[in-house]
């Protein structure tokens, strides 16, 4: 199984054009207004050069990024990940 680690949160328009590739086919497949410049969690897929997009409205718990990462992915979420979601998502 794949790793994921958590690399920050962002807003769309603060990323590199190489990542906006990642985060317009994730809004694509889940539906999310990129006009909006929406918050974004940001993940690498540790071994790879792949990068994982989930929008902060996707989600509203560790448990929530997890269960996208392993159906998108079959990949979890690294320990010290969990816990940085945890904070981010708290504020």
């Amino acid at each position: 199984m794949f790793v994921a680690k958590y690399l920050g949160r962002s807003r769309y328009s603060e990323l590199s054009d190489d990542l906006k590739d990642f985060a317009r086919l994730k809004a694509a497949l889940a539906d999310v207004d990129l006009d909006r410049d929406p918050h974004l969690f940001l993940f690498n897929v540790e071994g790879t050069s792949s990068y994982y997009v989930i929008f902060e409205e996707e989600v509203d718990s560790p448990e929530d990024v997890e269960r996208l990462l392993k159906k998108d992915l079959g990949a979890r979420l690294s320990r010290d990940s969990r816990e940085r979601i945890a904070r981010e998502l708290s504020r």
